[in-house]
């Protein structure tokens, strides 16, 4: 069998692939525009501190066959993540608790608003969602202003589907953001995971490819695993719109850890960070260790971190149309994987499996 495939992006998608394909017999080809492997999900290292350049990754799944490969590719350390968000003075738990909420004042009013709350989730947008889940006043102290911080735009004009599995309202005690039955945090950081993914793999830093480049890259019939955007693929930046975020490092010397979990959220408009991340807190080992780095997370940043599902759809029709023109004029079969090609706003559990099936793919059909 085998042949040889080419794969546009070497983030986690593009190193899943990459490594099935190569335990299937083909000979592989990576592209990559940065000067490092690892997309978005990337670790770098400051005086032995992790911190990540891109915002807060914390690997979750409840896929068996997913935590295998990665916990069998590289050394993961349990790690089960917590968020915290500042409500009225007191740093609480997110998703948050019944229980905590009853401690705050006048939760008497929280408490009327809940009850009044109706039967059915209106998924209709975001803040529909958001309020029918959590009652006006909750919403509107622990999500509204973080969200229109986050998104640049108001919460109504976005889709429902950015709140489902991040906003909810829980009576059980459990303090873990995700439930997933495995969790972890690689030892070395993530690029350590996706380099180990890339052994086999033959791969091209700093090379910015777009569908023009493909006949210099791969020759006609040749599968080619695309998860880069695809309005930069198609040379058409800005066609479909994005959110970025930046990351403004804190140095705290003499401090061993600065915060009570890895996340804590600012909801307040007065506050120009979104949340601030201490990523030191998934090695239990570095605990104790003098030097911790606050990365704070300011919004609006030209990058594409972040799709933004609107409410109406047009972003995910675009999307659509992109794809089709896409296909329509390639000499060469085409698969789709990842966040960005796909613009998805999906967890990296599932951006492998999309690399993990479109390998599969192409393993079955071979190069014509």
């Amino acid at each position: 069998m085998g042949g040889t495939a080419t794969i546009v992006g070497a983030g986690l998608a593009g190193a899943a692939a990459a490594w099935l394909l190569a335990r299937r017999g083909f000979s592989v080809e990576v592209y990559e525009q940065a000067q490092v492997a690892g997309g978005h999900a990337r670790t770098e290292w400051f005086r032995g501190i992790p911190y990540e350049p891109h915002g807060a990754h914390i690997f979750h799944t409840d896929q068996r066959s997913v935590w295998n490969l990665v916990a069998g590719t590289a050394d993961f350390v349990p790690y089960r993540h917590r968020v915290l968000t500042r409500l009225r003075g007191h740093l609480i738990s997110w998703p948050p608790q019944r229980a905590e909420l009853c401690a705050l004042m006048d939760f008497a009013d929280i408490a009327r608003e809940l009850a009044d709350r109706p039967g059915v989730v209106d998924a209709s947008d975001f803040e529909s969602y958001c309020v029918s889940v959590l009652g006006p006043t909750l919403y509107d102290e622990s999500v509204r202003g973080y969200t229109e911080k986050q998104w640049g735009r108001h919460p109504h004009t976005l889709s429902a589907a950015v709140a489902r599995g991040r906003v909810e309202l829980r009576n059980d005690g459990c303090p873990d953001y995700f439930r997933d039955a495995y969790q972890g945090w690689p030892r070395r950081g993530y690029g350590d995971l996706v380099e180990a993914l890339l052994r086999r793999a033959v791969v091209q830093l700093g090379c910015r490819i777009t569908h023009e480049d493909l006949p210099q890259i791969s020759r006609a019939g040749r599968p080619v695993i695309v998860t880069s955007a695809l309005d930069d693929f198609l040379g058409e930046p800005g066609a479909l719109p994005w959110r970025g975020v930046r990351l403004q490092p804190l140095y705290l010397p003499e401090t061993a850890l600065a915060q009570r979990a890895m996340v804590v959220n600012e909801p307040s408009e007065t506050v120009p960070w979104t949340r601030s991340i201490e990523t030191k807190w998934a090695l239990p080992e570095l605990h104790d260790r003098l030097g911790t780095l606050i990365m704070r997370e300011y919004p609006g940043a030209e990058a594409k971190h972040y799709p933004v599902l609107d409410a109406g759809g047009e972003n995910r029709r675009t999307q659509r149309e992109l794809e089709r023109r896409l296909l329509d004029q390639s000499r060469n079969p085409l698969y789709l994987a990842g966040r960005l090609a796909t613009y998805s706003y999906i967890n990296m559990d599932v951006a492998i499996l999309q690399g993990l099936r479109v390998a599969e793919r192409v393993a079955a059909q071979g190069e014509s």
